[in-house]
């Protein structure tokens, strides 16, 4: 295997462990609290899309099971899109209201939405390369730029909510804020550029992105133990 996929392969396995360990250990703080639980599938959801992702560039001898996973890891990617959301809505409103129709309701439905696509028009896999034991999916256009417009357009909105929520706090509670914020600021920055980095084909570049987004995972961690 080539040293700069290996190594790929090796950070996104390291990245996958530290996201799962984080969203454990922030449910185990307070199960009850709707906050951690979502932002412990937020973690949880990008451990799991990163484990597959991992999983399905090692498998080079079925070619049948790759499509699948694929489309199971991006289905966790949206997910953590979703939960992100959910996130900010658990800070502003009342729990009750969070989990009724109107929020998680709309959320499940753009989850949906953003999902869907890969079952109607489906990836698929390069056969020229996966000859040569590489294995290299390709996503249709038009839903590589839908899925991933939706993903960037969220994570822009909870960069801008976080601030302004930071900006209405005060004392203990607005630190803890700050580090929720940053740390997410830096971890949609790293899921930024590893989405360019794949797009670009730079190997190099998605490795650093999964650097800066363990960065972003332990600064969120670091305001839930304030």
């Amino acid at each position: 295997m080539d040293p700069l996929n290996l190594l790929k392969i090796i950070t996104t396995i390291i990245t996958a462990v530290i996201a799962l360990i984080i969203g454990l250990r922030v449910l185990s703080l307070n199960k009850s609290d709707i906050l951690n639980r979502w932002f412990a599938l937020y973690f949880t959801s990008s451990s799991l899309g990163f484990i597959i992702y991992t999983v399905y560039h090692l498998i080079l001898n079925n070619s049948d099971i790759i499509i699948p996973l694929m489309i199971t890891a991006h289905v966790f990617f949206n997910l953590n899109s979703i939960s992100l959301i959910m996130t900010l809505f658990a800070l502003e409103k009342y729990s009750k209201t969070v989990m009724g129709v109107k929020y998680l309701g709309t959320m499940l439905l753009l989850f949906f939405i953003m999902s869907i696509g890969y079952f109607i028009f489906p990836p698929y896999l390069d056969m020229d390369d996966y000859a040569l034991g590489i294995v290299d999916t390709h996503t249709p256009p038009g839903l590589l730029l839908f899925v991933n417009a939706i993903r960037i357009l969220l994570a822009i909105l909870a960069v801008y909510k976080y601030i302004v929520i930071t900006k209405k706090l005060e004392g203990e509670t607005k630190n803890r804020i700050k580090w929720f914020s940053s740390g997410v600021i830096v971890f949609i920055l790293g899921l930024f550029i590893n989405l360019l980095g794949g797009l670009l084909l730079l190997i190099v570049m998605e490795v650093i992105a999964l650097i800066i987004i363990d960065i972003g995972a332990i600064l969120v961690l670091k305001g839930f133990l304030i």
